[in-house]
């Protein structure tokens, strides 16, 4: 368990800052560094993250052919003109799709929407499904969630007299493809500021923009669904559509019975009821079926055919699970019998149901920390889902070898991908050697981000609740996550099913809180092997019996034995004889983790000192035993005191003593010392 564990924006929050947005919200200082963090610059720009307003939202004309396309579907209107609305399969889709059809109907638009078939049609618009519209009138065809790629198909429609206005926000090519419009926020032309609305959130823009800004609490929720489940950056107008939205799901008849069909009793809804019961069926619809009986629960408004569709979609989640953990035993053998040496996971197999490879391939991705693409070969094709990690962009590499696909198409972090089998082992080769010449392998080591380090005693439950409001959570605005120093784990057990969880007493100093841990029961053996670890954790409340406390979720830990190496690493004789350059005491002084409050002046160094004389009152000590009862800061006084001749340690036997002949030296003698306060003082 040797993680990297990186602090968010590590430089360190402005104290007049902090204070300021204190006093004006009073929240406590940990929440104020917390929204500073995630961009508040100012008091007042704290508040409007924490109080989301309608008045974020941005001019839907600022995004390219807006205009364009307002005009093309009026006229379409006005002319009553067959208008089909072109979707996709996913909760993104799905969303989009019933919102522009039930405000076009409002409009008093002749409308209908086709979503392909996720098996036997793929992503996006396709030459039959062009075809098949046109024999049933359609003249203008509207993208939602996809288009900007779908070049040949959109020659297709011209060819055919079918206009057709794109809205989209997959990453755009070189080029675009010649229609009547194409509003997507990706274009490099475009002046839009938020670049991350998800494909209903383009959809919002453009109702927004026939409507001259108005927009329904209904089409509000619909797109704070899609942002949720699209996992898109909270930030900004994406932030107030999710907060906003949110507050308004139940309303929404489709929602409710979708909720009421999961057996959900919990009575508020947030973004976790969005992630795990709302967006799973959603796309369940699409991966077991067919996505159009998402829609048609999103357009009825009759509690009971809603009731009956709900039902079905929860039965297609269930099929879904138990396929999932299929594909995912067949994978695991597969990796089993490969090599494990490789940076990227391609793995293909005729029987993988290609609805469900993608939820299989993020499994992956995220155990093993590597891009992963998961082929399910049907009748001679392959179409493959892959996911990847932060700094190998999926989409970008997929693209230098886009001559070797039937399509393709995503982001950075997710992409699909559909290829002839017999092109695939080219690929395979060409795309696994890409990847190898191109990343290093610490590019692929797992990172962990936390907000700051703090002690147990600073989270109480009203220090946590504050904290949740900083809600709703997801990409761009994470969970606030923080470091433990010198945790040790005691009274560890197995819960839930087939005890896969496991939950234990932490304890830090003089505190102990509860940690639970999803899904890690490998990790007990792990935890006693190692007296003291550095724990990430999310606090939480956990209310028992009418009583509230604090909680830890579980993120990672490394093992104090990480601590152990380093401050070893300093004591080898060549890094304390003053033989071992500046440039490696630099990169060596990296891997401390200071508390926040951390402080080396003169008042501080006294004070560790006297701690450490008192801890070596009764004769020499182990290092190992000093590094695991010694605050970090202590530790470094301790190197820093040793570099001055004050202290020794015994080469053979790694045991720490004072020197009894220790001469008045100045702390800025010790090399370590210059470089850290220098460090600390940038």
């Amino acid at each position: 368990m040797n993680n990297r564990l990186i602090p968010r924006r590590p430089e360190q929050c402005e104290p007049t800052l902090v204070k300021s947005i204190t006093d004006a919200l009073n929240v406590p200082e940990i929440v104020a560094r917390a929204l500073i963090r995630r961009g508040a610059a100012s008091a007042e720009a704290a508040k409007a993250f924490l109080q989301p307003s309608r008045d974020e939202m941005l001019d839907p004309f600022l995004l390219p052919d807006m205009e364009k396309a307002v005009l093309r579907i009026r006229s379409a209107i006005e002319h009553t003109e067959s208008i089909c609305v072109y979707g996709d399969y996913d909760a993104d889709g799905v969303c989009s799709t019933a919102m522009l059809v039930k405000r076009l109907q409002a409009l008093g638009a002749c409308v209908q929407f086709y979503i392909p078939l996720r098996h036997s049609e793929g992503y996006g618009m396709n030459e039959q499904a062009v075809r098949k519209l046109k024999e049933r009138g359609v003249s203008l065809m509207i993208t939602v969630d996809n288009g900007v790629s779908a070049f040949d198909e959109i020659a297709l429609c011209g060819a055919l007299g079918i206009d057709v206005v794109v809205t989209d926000h997959h990453s755009v090519g070189k080029a675009l493809p010649d229609c009547a419009a194409v509003v997507a926020v990706s274009r490099k032309d475009s002046l839009y500021p938020n670049r991350c609305l998800c494909g209903a959130g383009v959809a919002l823009k453009l109702i927004q923009a026939l409507t001259n800004g108005d927009g329904s609490d209904e089409e509000l929720a619909l797109a704070a669904v899609a942002t949720v489940a699209d996992v898109v950056p909270l930030v900004g107008e994406n932030r107030m559509i999710a907060s906003l939205g949110i507050e308004r799901i139940s309303g929404v008849p489709g929602f409710a019975a979708l909720l009421d069909a999961a057996g959900f009793q919990q009575g508020t809804v947030d973004e976790q009821t969005v992630s795990f019961i709302i967006a799973p069926r959603l796309n369940a619809a699409g991966r077991m079926a067919t996505a159009a009986e998402g829609v048609e629960l999103l357009l009825g408004t009759q509690s009971e055919r809603a009731g009956e569709i709900a039902r079905r979609l929860n039965e297609y989640n269930q099929k879904r699970k138990d396929t999932e953990s299929e594909i995912l035993e067949e994978a695991e053998r597969q990796l089993a019998e490969g090599s494990g040496e490789e940076h990227v996971l391609l793995l293909s197999h005729a029987d993988w149901n290609p609805g469900v490879i993608g939820i299989v391939a993020s499994r992956l991705c995220e155990r093993f920390h590597l891009p992963v693409i998961l082929f399910a070969e049907q009748e001679g094709v392959l179409t493959g889902s892959g996911r990847s990690i932060e700094g190998v962009d999926l989409f970008e590499n997929l693209s230098v070898f886009a001559h070797l696909y039937v399509r393709y198409g995503g982001h950075a972090r997710a992409a699909g991908v559909t290829i002839r089998a017999e092109r695939f082992e080219e690929f395979k080769r060409l795309f696994t050697a890409h990847i190898e010449e191109n990343y290093k392998p610490e590019d692929f080591f797992p990172e962990f981000e936390y907000d700051e380090a703090v002690a147990f005693r600073e989270l109480s439950v009203d220090v946590v609740r504050a904290l949740k409001r900083l809600a709703p959570f997801g990409e761009g605005n994470p969970e606030p996550v923080f470091r433990f120093n010198n945790v040790r784990f005691a009274s560890l057990r197995t819960i839930g099913r087939d005890d896969k969880h496991f939950c234990a007493s932490a304890l830090q100093e003089d505190q102990v809180l509860r940690v639970v841990a999803f899904g890690k029961s490998e990790l007990l053996e792990p935890l006693g092997t190692a007296a003291d670890w550095d724990l990430v954790a999310e606090p939480n409340i956990n209310a028992y019996r009418g009583r509230e406390s604090t909680e830890l979720f579980w993120i990672c830990a490394n093992a104090a034995e990480e601590k152990v190496k380093v401050f070893n690493a300093f004591f080898e004789r060549n890094l304390y004889n003053g033989s071992c350059s500046c440039e490696t005491l630099a990169a060596w002084t990296s891997s401390f983790q200071f508390g926040p409050q951390a402080d080396f002046g003169d008042a501080a160094m006294r004070r560790y000192y006297r701690v450490l004389t008192q801890t070596l009152t009764q004769g020499p000590r182990p290092l190992g035993a000093l590094i695991r009862s010694l605050k970090t800061e202590e530790m470094f006084a301790l190197c820093v005191f040793t570099q001055l001749s004050f202290f020794s340690c015994d080469p053979e036997t790694y045991l720490i003593s004072q020197n009894e002949d220790r001469k008045q030296r100045s702390l800025s003698e010790s090399p370590l010392y210059r470089i850290v306060t220098n460090m600390e003082e940038a």
